[in-house]
Formats: structure tokens, C-alpha cells, sequence
């Protein structure tokens, strides 16, 4: 009794030192971004003296910068791109998980497309989109990304897919309803907590892409991420506002990830990710 009573108390302590370890990259954000930045050039690394809240005013009323501006395009661009990549990926992931459409080797094709460094399609793609006008533009990151998060939408789906009863749908067709009927009134809410993860999946992925937002992006269509990249400047790095814009990017996904978070555990848990 003794020895599970230390057992206990280990992974307890473990669990302790694992969450503070986890979240204090989180706290140091937060206290930076309520931080002057004289007090962040001058004063101890932890602890705040004269709390602030003028890197959050200045990241939204600072003329030049427009940081509304970018988090509205993140919101844009990662949202139909989610769409998109959903709609697309579960059809087929349908496909490929009931007809085995392709042969046995599709999935493993699809699949090796997020194996390859997405840095060495950028040169090629640069000059497409220079060529077509879809540089810096929503429409050109939306599809990148759609594009880009295809692989991993339809193997997730195909993977959650397999694990459901095929005698639902045989049934469903016994009585008289259509492939179609079948995919959108059986398989589809089946398939919902599958859907929720992988649209959580896509949208992380997106809201936190930096590279293409970077390379593709200039002004117009940049992102949140490349919105606070900009308070590095010739003369300063300003700390305070770098702190500030990111405290503020994650509260989309925070809040996001909240509201469905049941739903998130369930889909990673009924085979939503087995292979």
C-alpha cells in the first residue's frame, strides 16, 4: 500500500512538473506582452514591476501596422480553407475506404505528399502564382493550404471511416437509399467527431503556417503570423508588441479548441487516427 501510495505521489509530481514546464513559455509571453519596453531591456526576465496594457493598444492603433487587418485574413484564409479541404477530403476518403478506390497503395501516395518539405515547392510555385496574379491574395493561400492539408484530411477521414460498421450502410442500401443518401445521412454523422478533429487539425495548421504566408504574402493578404514578424525592424526589436500581437493570435484556435473539445477527444479516440 506504501509502495502505490509513492507510486501516486510520483506521477502526481511528475504531472505537476510536466504542466509548469509546458506552460511557463505561455506565462513568459503573457507577462513580456504586459511589459514597457524599457522595463523588458532593463528588468529581470521574470516578474512584471508596472503592468501595462499599452503593447495590446498600440498592436491595434499604431498606424502602419494593422493588426485587425491581418488577424481578419488569418480568420478568412484558415476558414474556407478548413472548408474546403473537408469537403473535399471526405468524399474521398469515402472512396477510398469502402471502393478501395486506386489500390491498396493510394492512401500511402497521399500520405507521402506531407512527407516532402513544403520549402521546395515554394520557387515553383512563386513563379505560377507571379505568372497567374495570385500573389498576395486570399484565394492563393487558400488554395496552398487546401492543397497542402488535403493528404492528412483524407487519411485521417479514410482511417475513421474504416472503423465504422459497413452493416449500416448495407442496410441503408437494402432499404432503398441511394450511395448518396447513404454517405450524407448514415456515414456522415458517423463520421462527425472524425470530421470535428481533422477540421481542428486543418485549422491549427493553417492559422499557424508561417513559411508560404511569408513567401506569398505582402501586405494585402498577410496573415497573423507575418503581422507580428513586422515589429522587427531596422532599429529595435519591439518585444512588447511581438508578445502582444501573439497572445492575441491564439485565442481564435483557444477558443476554438475549447468549444469542441469533446468532440476532439472522441475523434482521435475511435480510430480517427489509427493506421
Amino acid at each position: 500500500m506504501r509502495r502505490g501510495l509513492l507510486k501516486d505521489v510520483g506521477i502526481y509530481l511528475l504531472t505537476v512538473a510536466s504542466t509548469l514546464v509546458f506552460f511557463f513559455p505561455i506565462y513568459f509571453l503573457i507577462q513580456t506582452s504586459l511589459k514597457s519596453y524599457a522595463e523588458i531591456i532593463t528588468g529581470p526576465p521574470l516578474g512584471i514591476a508596472h503592468p501595462t496594457l499599452s503593447n495590446y493598444i498600440d498592436i491595434f492603433t499604431q498606424p502602419g501596422y494593422e493588426f485587425t487587418k491581418y488577424l481578419v485574413n488569418s480568420l478568412i484564409i484558415s476558414l474556407t480553407s478548413t472548408f474546403l479541404a473537408v469537403v473535399v477530403g471526405f468524399p474521398a476518403a469515402y472512396s477510398i475506404a469502402r471502393f478501395n478506390t486506386g489500390g491498396g497503395n493510394l492512401s500511402f501516395y497521399i500520405l507521402s505528399l506531407r512527407l516532402l518539405p513544403p520549402i521546395i515547392f515554394a520557387v515553383p510555385l512563386y513563379v505560377l502564382y507571379q505568372a497567374i496574379g495570385l500573389v498576395d491574395t486570399h484565394l492563393g493561400l487558400i488554395l496552398l493550404y487546401t492543397a497542402f492539408n488535403l493528404p492528412l484530411t483524407v487519411f485521417v477521414l479514410m482511417s475513421f471511416i474504416s472503423e465504422l460498421p459497413l452493416e449500416l450502410e448495407e442496410a441503408a442500401l437494402v432499404d432503398g437509399a441511394s450511395r448518396l443518401r447513404v454517405l450524407t445521412h448514415v456515414v456522415l454523422p458517423l463520421s462527425l467527431p472524425g470530421i470535428i478533429a481533422v477540421t481542428i487539425l486543418n485549422f491549427m495548421a493553417c492559422w499557424n503556417e508561417y513559411l508560404f504566408a511569408l513567401i506569398f504574402t505582402f501586405k494585402r493578404a498577410a496573415t497573423v503570423t507575418v503581422g507580428a514578424s513586422l515589429y522587427i525592424t531596422a532599429w529595435q526589436v519591439k518585444w512588447g508588441h511581438i508578445a502582444a500581437a501573439i497572445s492575441v493570435s491564439v485565442l481564435p484556435t483557444l477558443v476554438f479548441v475549447t468549444l469542441v473539445q469533446k468532440y476532439l477527444v472522441k475523434g482521435l479516440t475511435l480510430g480517427a487516427l489509427k493506421v
